[in-house]
């Protein structure tokens, strides 16, 4: 199908690799000179890897021109000039602490437990301030870990990000959130806007051998802390093919029970990475039909066609930024990257409705692509015009006068456009929620040119900006360490870590591999 980069699992070098249909699905097959041959399931079944090709709408409107395969890709993003997007959401590991010691953290490789990684509140906030120079500057800035709020400074954290006119994002397992009363009050007083809580399960079978612990009652407990205090959620998945990929339906209606505080729910099929990083049996866990469950398993109220990459938005986003006093970047991962929707859900029948139901699709995108195309040399009546228009030709008036009302459409579309946020939503807001699937890499399946155009970028002390599959795989564990090398010996309250047994489900033989850089 193509010819592409990869990463040899083994030594990390940059070695060729190809992308084909095999068996029905897409596979990556390289072969390292020392190592010898690797193949792995690389994206989802071909009918919906080419649906996904067809609306990579960045492909129109995107700068293409920077090499693919550019030298010296993954080893240098310091330094790199070759990448294609900007960075949409920022995540700074907080801390490497944490609570529990889940089978499939990707963040903590083996021997990596005691590493003392934990920047200083200055440190944290001299990195939202480098962040925030970036031109275009990201809109959402993800604090992660570990678990972040195992550190008592998180409120003090989200509050300078948040003086910083960033959306506040929080990945947390909960607990603190429940066994701290008034934790949620100082996070929201800070600026907290989203808590993103991991949640994978229905069933504890799972819970206790991924996470080591039963997990239902803290993470329900958990979002009636949030409502509370009307705190957003995004619940996130980690989906594991014959473990939890048969909960996928359960978890989509759990969400749309709980759109007045779910935001969104994203699947994050595991990548191999960090403590699961060397499990022989890695293929077997792979969930790569996650559209066709999706259809599946809500009896065809989202079908495999209702998801678009998220590639899909560069057209708005390139309408929205004539309305900015600072323009957001372009959502322009690949398409392969992840895939997304808003699913409106009927307030008298709690039937779900992918957004797209609501407008015919491509008529409506295409004016909206053909609108971004020429949106620089348009004033912003033309544009609101062109916009609305497109609306009005395009629109299933049978559904939106029935669900929604044609005028509180219209607006919300022009109001997305013109001030781009849930609030600009308005009563729409809490009948909807995102439906996504982002599709990590690991080093079996790494593709270069997935990562040149990757816009979920971490953040390091040092004010390195690299591309989130870039990090996991070949920077982490060398930039933490080095780190931590440079750092105090921790305090009392820092060590030993307070963590759970866990039986793993996934074999695993503790090796840490040398994270060397080979020479180009």
């Amino acid at each position: 199908m193509s010819q592409t980069k990869s990463i040899c699992p083994e030594c990390q070098k940059k070695i060729d690799a190809k992308l084909s249909n095999q068996n029905g699905k897409i596979q990556i097959n390289k072969q390292c000179p020392n190592h010898g041959n690797f193949q792995a399931t690389h994206w989802q079944s071909p009918p919906i890897f080419n649906h996904m090709s067809k609306y990579d709408h960045f492909q129109y409107l995107g700068d293409l021109n920077a090499p693919k395969n550019p030298e010296g890709c993954p080893y240098v993003c310091e330094t790199c000039k070759n990448h294609a997007s900007g960075t949409v959401i920022g995540v700074i590991d907080v801390t490497k602490r944490c609570n529990f010691r889940c089978a499939v953290c990707f963040s903590t490789f083996p021997g990596q437990e005691t590493t003392d990684y934990e920047p200083t509140k200055e440190a944290l906030i001299d990195m939202l301030e480098f962040a925030a120079k970036a031109n275009p500057k990201p809109p959402a800035i993800l604090f992660s870990g570990g678990e972040p709020l195992e550190r008592e400074d998180m409120p003090e954290i989200i509050a300078a990000a948040h003086k910083l006119k960033f959306m506040t994002i929080l990945a947390t397992n909960g607990t603190h959130l429940v066994t701290d009363p008034g934790l949620a009050k100082r996070l929201k007083d800070s600026g907290l806007n989203i808590v993103y809580l991991s949640f994978d399960s229905f069933h504890e079978e799972f819970n206790k051998k991924i996470r080591g612990l039963p997990l239902v009652d803290l993470k329900l407990k958990t979002i009636d802390v949030c409502r509370k205090y009307d705190m957003e959620i995004i619940l996130v998945n980690t989906l594991m093919k014959s473990l939890n990929d048969k909960e996928v339906g359960d978890m989509i209606r759990f969400a749309a029970k709980h759109t007045d505080i779910i935001r969104g729910l994203i699947f994050q099929p595991i990548a191999f990475t960090g403590r699961a990083t060397e499990n022989p049996f890695r293929e077997n866990f792979r969930e790569w039909s996650f559209a066709e469950d999706v259809e599946k398993q809500t009896n065809g109220e989202i079908q495999t066609t209702d998801l678009f990459p998220m590639s899909v938005m560069t057209s708005p986003i390139k309408i929205m930024r004539k309305f900015m006093q600072k323009p957001w970047p372009l959502f322009s991962c690949s398409p392969q990257c992840g895939i997304v929707n808003w699913i409106y859900v009927s307030p008298s029948t709690g039937k779900m409705y992918p957004i797209n139901r609501f407008v015919n699709f491509d008529r409506f995108f295409n004016t909206i692509r053909k609108t971004a195309e020429t949106a620089e040399t348009k004033n912003r009546f033309q544009l609101l015009t062109s916009l609305f228009m497109g609306a009005m030709i395009s629109m299933n008036m049978m559904l939106v006068t029935k669900e929604v009302g044609t005028f509180t459409l219209i607006k919300s579309i022009l109001q997305m456009h013109i001030s781009p946020s849930y609030q600009s939503l308005g009563k729409i807001r809490r009948r909807i929620f995102l439906l996504g699937c982002m599709a990590f890499m690991d080093s079996y399946n790494f593709d270069v040119n997935r990562v040149r155009r990757c816009v979920v970028h971490y953040i390091t002390p040092d004010k390195k900006i690299i591309p989130f599959c870039a990090y996991n795989n070949v920077h982490r564990v060398a930039i933490e360490n080095e780190y931590a090398d440079r750092q105090k010996p921790p305090t009392p309250q820092q060590t030993p870590l307070n963590e759970p047994k866990v039986e793993l489900t996934i074999p695993q033989t503790h090796r840490l591999r040398k994270k060397q850089i080979p020479a180009q």
